[in-house]
C-alpha cells in the first residue's frame, strides 16, 4: 500500500451497468483507499458494490508520512465501523492494532469483527512511534567467539512496553474467538505468556499459526495449551537450551491430533537436539508435510556426528506414519571431525524417494560442519559459506536464497567471486562476510561492477579491511538501510572521502559499530 491519494469520483459513474463500474473500482489501488471513498457516501447502490470488496483488508504500507498515519487513523475510525462485518481477512501494521481496540471500545457492538477469520500482524518499520527505526540486531560477542560456527543474526526484534499492552489487550478480546489463521511477521519476537496464561485465551478456533518464539521451552508451553486444535505451526525458535529438566516431562504432554503441516526453523545453534528437538517431533505423529531449518551443533550433548539420512530414517519418518512431504535443509557442525567422504553422506539417502544432495567443510579453527538438504532447496538462508561451497551450480538452485553468511579461514573471498553472489542470488537482501583473509587479486578489481541490488543489511565483523572496500566502496548498494561494522575500519572509510561510499550509505538508517560496541543516531 502507498500513500493515500484521491480517489476518482464514482458518483459520477451511476449512469454504467455494474460489471464497468466494478472494473473501474479494481483499477484503484491500494484498496483501502476506494473504501475509504465509498462508504458513507449515502448512495446505496456504490456503497453495497464497495461492501462487496471488503472480505479482504491490507492496511500495510511502504509509506510512513504523516499523511499515511491520518489516512489509516481515518480508515480505522470511520470506514471499519461500517465494514467490519464483512472482513474476513486482515493485514495490519503492529503501531495500528490499539487503533482497533480503541473502536472495538468505543462501537460497543459485540458483533465486531466477528466474521474475521485471517489476521496477519506486520512490523512495518516502526519509525518514532516506537522510539526510532529499527536497529540491525546484536551479536551474542562471547558466544560467536565460543563458537566459530554459531549463527547470531539477524535477531528479531523484541516488541516494546508502548505496544505489549494493545496486542496483549487484543489477543484476549472476542475478536480472536473467530480467528482461524494467525500469522505474526517472523522479524517480530512474540512475547510468550507466563506459564500460568495461555497465549490466545479466546481462540478457540485458531487452527493455523505463524510465529517467532525466543524459546523452546515457549514452543512447547504453546503446543501444550492449544495444540490439540491445530492444522498447522509454522514456528521460527531462537534458542533451545534446556534450562530445566522438568521441562522435558511437559513434551510427553504434547497432543496435536488434527497436526497435519508443520514447519519448524532455528537457525542458531541447536546445543541439544537429541534432548529436545527429537522428542518433540516423535510426538506429533499425524504430521503430513514437514518442513525442518534447523542449525545442529552436535558436539555437545549431541550425536558426535554429523546428522545424515540415516538419522532423520530412525529418529523422525518412523514416528510420522502419516508423512508425505519431507523438506529440510539441516546444518550440522562438529569441532575435530575425522574426514569423510561426500559419498557416503549420500549414500545414507539412498531409500529416500526424493532429490536431496549435501555438502561438507572443513575449516582451519578445527570446525567443520555438513549440510543436508532436500531438493529443490526450500530454505532462504544459507550460512557459513565458504569459496568451496557450490553455490553456482548449473541448476540455479539457491535462487532464493535472501539471506547469506559467507565464512572462509583457508582463502579469501576475490572479487569475482563477489560478482558471481550478485549475478546468482538476485534475491538477497541481508549479507555477512566474515573472512580475515586479504585478497590476493586486488589488481582484477578495477571498477565498480557488482551491484546487490536489493540488499538492505550489510554486516562486517570480523573481516580483512579489503572486504570494506570490496563491498561499500567498489559495489552499488542503493537499498542499504542497515550496517554493522568494525568501528576501527568504519573510521578509515570515512576519512577516505569517496564518493561510493557516500552513495551506499546514504540510506542507512541504523549504523552499528563493532569493538567497541555503538549504536550511532545518524547515518554517514
Amino acid at each position: 500500500m502507498t500513500c493515500p491519494s484521491n480517489a476518482k469520483n464514482l458518483v459520477e459513474l451511476l449512469d454504467l451497468p455494474d460489471e464497468i463500474i466494478l472494473a473501474i473500482m479494481n483499477k484503484i489501488k491500494p484498496r483501502p483507499i476506494l473504501l475509504y471513498s465509498m462508504i458513507g457516501i449515502k448512495n446505496i447502490r456504490l456503497e453495497q458494490l464497495a461492501l462487496e470488496q471488503c472480505h479482504s483488508i491490507d492496511l500495510t504500507s511502504d509509506c510512513f508520512d504523516s499523511s499515511y498515519e491520518m489516512f489509516i487513523y481515518e480508515f480505522i475510525s470511520f470506514t471499519l465501523p461500517y465494514i467490519f462485518n464483512y472482513i474476513k481477512s486482515l493485514t495490519i501494521d503492529i503501531v495500528h492494532v490499539q487503533h482497533l481496540n480503541y473502536i472495538q471500545k468505543t462501537i460497543y457492538d459485540e458483533n465486531y469483527l466477528n466474521n474475521l477469520k485471517h489476521l496477519k500482524i506486520m512490523a512495518g518499520r516502526l519509525h518514532c512511534d516506537i522510539g526510532g527505526p529499527f536497529r540491525a540486531g546484536f551479536y551474542d560477542v562471547n558466544m560467536v567467539r565460543r563458537y566459530p560456527l554459531f549463527s547470531d543474526i539477524p535477531q528479531p526484534f523484541y516488541i516494546s512496553g508502548g505496544l505489549i499492552e494493545p496486542l496483549l489487550s487484543f489477543y484476549h478480546s472476542p475478536t480472536m474467538s473467530s480467528i482461524i489463521s494467525f500469522e505474526f511477521d517472523p522479524v517480530l519476537l512474540f512475547n510468550p505468556p507466563t506459564d500460568k496464561q495461555y497465549f490466545f485465551p479466546q481462540s478457540h478456533n485458531l487452527t493455523h499459526i505463524s510465529i517467532t518464539l525466543c524459546l523452546f521451552n515457549d514452543c512447547v508451553h504453546l503446543l501444550n495449551q492449544i495444540g490439540a486444535q491445530l492444522h498447522s505451526f509454522d514456528v521460527s525458535i531462537m534458542r533451545v537450551r534446556l534450562y530445566q529438566r522438568s521441562n522435558l516431562s511437559k513434551i510427553s504432554l504434547i497432543c496435536c491430533p488434527k497436526l497435519k503441516e508443520l514447519k519448524m526453523k532455528i537457525y542458531q545453534n541447536i546445543f541439544e537436539y537429541e534432548q529436545c528437538i527429537i522428542p518433540l517431533l516423535q510426538r506429533l505423529s499425524n504430521v503430513e508435510h514437514l518442513t525442518l531449518l534447523l542449525a545442529i551443533d552436535v558436539n555437545e550433548n549431541g550425536p558426535n556426528h554429523f546428522i545424515d539420512g540415516s538419522d532423520l530414517q530412525r529418529d523422525i519418518i518412523p514416528y510420522m506414519s502419516n508423512l508425505f512431504q519431507f523438506d529440510f535443509h539441516i546444518r550440522s557442525i562438529l569441532k575435530n571431525a575425522d574426514h569423510i567422504e561426500l559419498d557416503k553422506i549420500r549414500q545414507s539417502f539412498i531409500q529416500y524417494k526424493q532429490s536431496i544432495d549435501c555438502t561438507i567443510d572443513y575449516f582451519n579453527n578445527q570446525y567443520s560442519q555438513c549440510q543436508i538438504y532436500s531438493l529443490p532447496f526450500i530454505g532462504t538462508r544459507l550460512d557459513f559459506i565458504s569459496n568451496r561451497f557450490p553455490l553456482f551450480n548449473v541448476e540455479n538452485r539457491f535462487s532464493n536464497v535472501t539471506m547469506l553468511i559467507l565464512f572462509d579461514d583457508i582463502k579469501p573471498f576475490e572479487h569475482v567471486f563477489f560478482q558471481r553472489v550478485a549475478r546468482t542470488l538476485l534475491r538477497l537482501k541481508v549479507l555477512e562476510v566474515v573472512n580475515l583473509l586479504e585478497q590476493e587479486e586486488k589488481n582484477s578489481a578495477t571498477n565498480n561492477s557488482i551491484e546487490f541490488r536489493h540488499l538492505t543489511t550489510l554486516i562486517l565483523h570480523d573481516i580483512h579491511a579489503d572486504y570494506v572496500e570490496q563491498l561499500l566502496c567498489r559495489t552499488y548498494l542503493p537499498c542499504l538501510i542497515e550496517l554493522v561494522i568494525h568501528n576501527d575500519l568504519l573510521l578509515t572509510i570515512i576519512n577516505q572521502n569517496q564518493q561510493q561510499v557516500k552513495d551506499n550509505c546514504s540510506k542507512v538508517e541504523t549504523l552499528i559499530t563493532v569493538e567497541p560496541w555503538y549504536y550511532l543516531t545518524e547515518a554517514m
